[in-house]
């Protein structure tokens, strides 16, 4: 009977793979949706990229509903990706969150905000049942409150699949972050329209502040420009001389030019819309060119500002 060579030792191998867990600690960005999750990590330098589709029922507005299948799942996604060393940066979807903008705080964004002050504070959330974290805006915060049932539920995920969870983040959060790089050079207000599976919302956003998200009851591109139109201009109306108006479109690449209708060049409003910086490319070439593998707008953005925040 030959003898293993020395390399394939099982012994060595268990030693390796700890060693490498060790010694190779690396960020792994997850995002999910109802439909599947997108994993970036580095590898050799070089960022990759791999969209994997859910089985069904398996998560529902970034709730991991079969904890085991989605622990299982992302254990062996991690192995295939040869990514020992890794650790979850977790991203959550839209309907994930609630959230809103406490005025008065300053930009320090002092920890002492969450909880206390903020229960004096009317909240579109419950604090007891929230995990919540702040982010500083100028002279207001970003106070976002996820279920804690739903964090509970992802700590138990991690630990099926064997990895740390390093970090958690919202999608709508995060995709400000890059939002705000990407639009340094513009003085003016901003609308700011997402879409997220079928979720569809208008943000708008006052010398960085967001005032008003409003969540937009119809898909339709008709009936949705005049309820934006009719939002914007009950905004607008608020002060006595409105900055220019700049425009964002978070939706899929093939429906940029539908809901271009919504810029009105007539009253100098102008599409920011430009292309983002190439960071990862997917992991099977053969799959580069398949629409169904491309993350969502508002992922992009999101994924985009974790990977400059955690290389």
């Amino acid at each position: 009977m030959p003898l293993p060579a020395f390399g394939e030792l099982p012994q060595l191998t268990g030693l390796s793979l700890a060693w490498r867990r060790l010694v190779d600690v690396k960020p792994v960005l997850i995002a999910v949706d109802n439909s599947s999750l997108v994993c970036c990590w580095n590898q050799a330098g070089r960022w990759q990229q791999r969209v994997v589709a859910w089985p069904d029922g398996v998560c529902r507005d970034g709730v991991p509903l079969q904890r085991e299948a989605v622990g299982e799942l992302i254990a062996d996604l991690i192995f295939d990706c040869d990514c020992p060393g890794g650790e979850l940066v977790l991203c959550l979807p839209l309907d994930a969150a609630s959230w809103c903008v406490v005025d008065g705080y300053g930009s320090d964004g002092s920890p002492g905000l969450v909880p206390l002050a903020l229960q004096s504070v009317e909240l579109p959330f419950g604090l007891a049942e929230s995990y919540v974290t702040s982010s500083p805006l100028k002279e207001a915060v970003a106070v976002v409150a996820v279920p804690r049932s739903l964090m509970q539920g992802w700590s138990e995920v991690a630990e099926l699949a064997d990895l740390p969870l390093r970090r958690v983040d919202w999608s709508l959060i995060a995709a400000q972050r890059a939002l705000d790089q990407l639009t340094l050079a513009w003085d003016g207000d901003l609308a700011w329209l997402v879409r997220d599976g079928k979720s569809m919302r208008l943000l708008l956003r006052r010398q960085g502040v967001p005032e008003v998200d409003h969540a937009l009851e119809q898909l339709d591109p008709l009936a949705c420009q005049r309820e934006i139109r009719a939002c914007v201009a009950a905004w607008q109306a608020l002060v006595d001389t409105p900055s220019a108006l700049g425009w964002w479109l978070s939706v899929l690449a093939e429906e940029v030019d539908d809901w271009m209708p919504l810029v009105d060049e007539e009253r100098g409003e102008c599409c920011l819309n430009q292309p983002l910086p190439t960071w990862a490319e997917p992991s099977d070439q053969s799959a580069a060119g398949d629409v169904t593998g491309v993350p969502s707008a508002l992922q992009q953005l999101a994924l985009l500002a974790l990977q400059q925040e955690e290389r």
